[in-house]
């Protein structure tokens, strides 16, 4: 960079201060932007997003190669920035991007419905696979975890840019679009394994202490259960959603 920008120092500048309510709370309606920390993933998102704002505390190639891609720059102490991360030991850098705007005309013909899902680190892990199979869009309903909340940012490693979602959905919102609700559960009467989906179907992942909800299961066309040993009786969530994915992803290959 031919010219640093000014050096913010203190904790009660007006700048610093908004930007620290962003990254506590980027699932806020009022935040339009979101963090992501560590050049790594700035700059891989930066290739294809628009770099909204690069905060940095000590220059070097990959800050200046960020600083050229960010509309706007911040230096900021060691110490201020590290109030900034979620981290103990930073990375030196927090990078801002714009939260993309979803519509249901960006919405899959596949779909995760995820009924009141709590652990961020679940939605993270799902979002990374709906990307890696690249059929999926992902819904959540009301009570369920931001796709903004911090720890989904982090567990997502970049999904979240570009995987289609919309959260706040009602399972009544999902029938009056058409779509066949299927569920999942231990208690499955049919093989997930042993079927074929098409196109036009959503399914139901249920939260990871209750599973679905009594009316989810009612409002269900069939409900499918994954193979296991007699002595288990239970999967995470996210691995019976990333099953679930990849199910139809394989179908998809084999046509």
């Amino acid at each position: 960079m031919d010219v640093s920008p000014e050096l913010i120092n203190s904790p009660h500048n007006a700048r610093f201060k908004r930007w620290q309510s962003y990254v506590k709370s980027p699932e806020a309606t009022e935040c339009p932007w979101f963090p992501v920390e560590g050049p790594k993933q700035a700059l891989e998102l930066s290739r294809d997003y628009q770099l909204e704002l690069l905060l940095y505390s000590r220059e070097n190639s990959k800050v200046a190669d960020l600083a050229t891609r960010s509309v706007n720059i911040a230096r900021l102490t060691p110490s201020l920035l590290s109030r900034l991360s979620s981290v103990r030991t930073h990375q030196g850098l927090v990078a801002f991007f714009s939260k993309p705007s979803w519509t249901w005309h960006d919405i899959s013909t596949f779909v995760l419905y995820l009924e009141e899902l709590q652990d961020p680190g679940n939605l993270g892990t799902l979002l990374r696979t709906a990307q890696a199979t690249g059929l999926f869009s992902l819904i959540t309903s009301p009570s369920s975890v931001s796709p903004w909340n911090p720890k989904v940012i982090r567990a997502s490693s970049g999904a979240l840019m570009r995987v289609p979602t919309l959260e706040n959905i009602s399972l009544k919102e999902m029938r009056k679009r058409k779509y066949q609700l299927i569920a999942t559960s231990p208690r499955g009467s049919h093989d997930l394994f042993q079927q074929r989906f098409s196109p036009g179907t959503a399914f139901l992942i249920g939260n990871e202490g209750r599973g679905l909800t009594s009316r989810a299961l009612r409002l269900a066309e069939k409900v499918y259960g994954i193979p296991m040993e007699k002595e288990s009786n239970s999967l995470n969530t996210a691995v019976v959603g990333s099953l679930v994915m990849y199910q139809v992803y394989l179908q998809k290959q084999k046509l």
